[in-house]
């Protein structure tokens, strides 16, 4: 008895471990037919087949077939919609070089006889006198100036004038006016005289400086005195008559082969 009742204190003392928990964790089942005895030590996160790198290609190659265009159609759709979408990069604008032609030789000035004179189509119109001018082309320009109240038209017609060619055309009054005449005016306006060449001056022929060939250099195609960066914002302001009524452009007689262009009466006055 006494030996049994040892052999019950000893078994009582003996730690028994209680069964653990069964896991929640799911494991990976193996794939049927694969060994992987041969796999070495898996880093954390990955299991023996993701290591090999199968699992990755696979999803991959999932995406990739995902993404690719089912036919001809879409591929240009989707070609159209990423060129759409692509950022458009502005190109910086070219800056036209300066021209190397001297300001006064920009602008076309010639010598023009009046073939006719006549009223404006709208008889409405009273201030306008119409013309034909012989500049030197196949054809007489048709031009309109605001000198009815300052000539006669017989006074007007018959006279070598100065005449702006390269000017852009513009309708005065309905009426399309392919030029300018330079006339000279006092500041209040209420006299105006025409800008005339010597009477033997022949029609065409480009008005030069005294100090400037201008026949070296082309004019500019075409002058658009409206513009904020036009050329005749430059060349107009010098345009005055000097104390002996000569034309001038800054301060220099404009000339043509037979003499110097002038007005009868306005000394020192704008010409326009």
């Amino acid at each position: 008895v006494e030996l049994v009742n040892n052999l019950l204190k000893e078994v009582k003392s003996i730690s028994i471990p209680k069964p653990s928990a069964p896991s929640t964790k799911t494991k990976k089942a193996k794939p049927v037919g694969m060994d992987v005895s041969w796999a070495p030590i898996v880093p954390l996160g990955h299991t023996p087949y993701s290591w090999e790198g199968d699992e990755e290609d696979m999803d991959v190659k999932a995406v990739e077939v995902k993404n690719q265009p089912k036919n001809k159609e879409q591929k240009k759709a989707n070609a159209k919609k990423n060129k759409q979408k692509a950022p458009k990069q502005k190109q910086p604008k070219q800056q036209k070089p300066a021209s190397d032609t001297p300001l006064f030789a920009r602008i076309d000035l010639r010598v023009g006889h009046v073939v006719r004179v006549f009223e404006h189509p709208d008889p409405e119109v009273k201030s306008l006198w119409c013309e034909e001018i012989d500049v030197g082309e196949d054809q007489p320009r048709q031009i309109a100036s605001g000198l009815r109240k300052f000539y006669e038209k017989d006074q007007f017609q018959g006279k070598k004038i100065i005449v702006v060619c390269n000017l852009k055309p513009a309708k005065l009054k309905g009426f399309e006016s392919k030029g300018m005449v330079l006339c000279a005016s006092n500041e209040d306006h209420t006299k105006v005289e025409l800008v005339e060449p010597p009477s033997s001056a022949v029609p065409g022929t480009r008005i030069s400086l005294a100090n400037l060939d201008v026949t070296k250099f082309k004019p500019d195609e075409r002058v658009n005195p409206k513009k904020k960066k036009s050329v005749w914002l430059d060349f107009g302001p010098k345009l005055r008559t000097n104390g002996k009524k000569v034309a001038c452009f800054d301060g220099v007689p404009m000339v043509v082969p037979e003499g110097e262009c002038t007005v009868p009466n306005l000394d020192n006055c704008v010409v326009r």
